[in-house]
């Protein structure tokens, strides 16, 4: 199958290979293994600062700022049976670049709060690292230290979320959360305006105990995804991490109508299944709502402990027929991927292009190649990783004086398997099959984990 040719309806191919893996796994003939736990998946324990960093190649002079990173970082002995990858501690990673220069790296651990360790973000002149399911955000200074202040001014009084969605235009943070306040479950519609502040938190029509991990928005409308993990009593009283597959919920999208705020969200019934990360949804021409995402056929069944082993997640993109009231579905690319990312001042518009972190189609990921989009030509290109590497979430940032909406960077953190530390690469995202424009040199490795954002000087 051509690589290049994007539009793919089947991906059998890839499919069939995770299929047959997951039969395998689910009657137990491989065995069970903890993967979150192994390699660079497990915790690092050392809390380091260096300066002048080590550069090979040329940083570009108008990255001036800090990145930073998110993800589970266990730093007590876990219970290797139960542990589950979304549940370790908060550990930030970031390096500050200066005029062309490294200037430091740093690691440390989010204090406080619900255990935010899934995202960092950055609103009205504040840093925060965000979790979901209720858990409180953190806020983080320049240094990557955990504060003690409220968050939002202690204007928060819900839940919150571990994906927000920026609004270009309002500069309006955009958040679908859910909470379990006295045992209850609550969905809320959370809008922090450009001052930083809580605006809006709006109690939703929802009930079904559905995992909330993102949402997106339009010129009109917020995008709630009530798909096919929910609650689970059973894993909960186990010890384990409490969302599971559920065959008997019908998964849906909801529209919520942002002009009228009414309250009144719009139901699109579509076939079963589950996503993390969207890469972006906007309203076409006709006024019909496109939503792409990473698309799971089944996740959290067999698999306790994390989401990769059982089927891989492709690039699925819905159509929502705002006057039929139906919804297509159609894969996008056959090549398994996850963590997406595009240009942020694009949130509820169209986009031409998008990247993402190549996952593989086995039962252990490999993380191996950087993909990106072009939705205009529906075509991908591909850069593959040498063997001893393995990547992690690409972000995109413009450069300065932009021009076309790929003129600028991706920045994301790669993993060396023999020297067992990692770099932060610098790509040029117009052209990624050209490979590192730089790589920053870091003393340990950073584990593999969730999100992370750019922090502009």
């Amino acid at each position: 199958m051509d690589r290049r040719k994007f539009l793919k309806f089947s991906g059998l191919g890839l499919g069939s290979v995770a299929l047959l893996g997951w039969g395998f796994n689910r009657f137990n003939i491989l065995g069970r293994e903890n993967y979150y736990l192994q390699g660079n998946y497990a915790p690092v324990k050392e809390i380091i600062t260096e300066d002048r960093l080590e550069v090979v190649g040329n940083i570009p002079k108008d990255l001036s700022g800090l990145y930073l990173r998110n993800g589970p970082n266990p730093m007590s002995k876990p219970n290797i049976k139960k542990y589950h990858w979304f549940g370790g501690e908060g550990m930030l990673h970031g390096v500050r670049l200066d005029g062309g220069k490294a200037v430091w790296y740093r690691n440390r651990p989010v204090v406080g709060g619900s255990n935010p360790n899934t995202h960092v973000i950055s609103h009205a002149k504040k840093i925060y690292a965000i979790v979901e399911a209720g858990g409180s955000p953190v806020e983080i200074d320049q240094e990557l230290n955990s504060l003690t202040e409220e968050p939002f001014y202690g204007t928060l009084k819900t839940g919150f979320t571990a994906h927000t969605k920026l609004d270009p235009e309002s500069k309006e943070l955009h958040g679908i959360t859910y909470n379990f306040p006295r045992g209850t479950y609550e969905a809320h519609h959370v809008v922090v305006g450009k001052d930083g502040r809580v605006n809006r938190a709006d109690l939703l029509p929802l009930s079904s105990g559905t995992m909330l991990h993102e949402c997106a928005i339009t010129e009109n409308y917020v995008l709630v995804f009530d798909l096919s993990i929910t609650f689970s009593f059973l894993k909960l009283g186990k010890g384990y991490f409490p969302f599971s597959w559920n065959n008997d919920h019908q998964a849906r999208i909801g529209l919520l109508n942002r002009k009228t705020n009414d309250g009144v969200v719009n139901w699109f019934n579509i076939d079963p299944c589950y996503f993390f990360h969207t890469v972006n949804a906007y309203e076409d021409e006709r006024g019909n709502v496109i939503v792409d995402a990473m698309k799971y056929q089944k996740v959290f069944d067999d698999d306790w402990n994390g989401p990769f082993t059982e089927f891989p997640p492709y690039l699925t993109r819905w159509s929502l027929n705002l006057s039929t009231g139906n919804a297509s579905e159609q894969q996008l690319d056959d090549l398994p991927a996850e963590f997406p990312r595009m240009h942020p001042d694009l949130n509820g518009k169209v986009n031409r292009y998008g990247y993402s972190l190549g996952v593989g189609s086995g039962q252990k990921p490999d993380f191996g190649r950087i993909i990106k989009y072009d939705f205009v030509k529906n075509t991908n290109e591909v850069y593959e990783l040498s063997e001893e590497m393995e990547g992690a979430e690409p972000v995109f940032i413009p450069a300065e004086n932009q021009k076309s909406e790929d003129e600028g960077y991706l920045l994301f953190y790669v993993y060396n398997k023999e020297s067992n530390k990692s770099d932060l690469v610098i790509f040029d995202a117009q052209s990624i099959k050209s490979g590192p424009r730089a790589a920053v040199k870091l003393p340990q490795r950073v584990p593999f984990g969730f999100h992370g954002s750019w922090v502009p000087a």
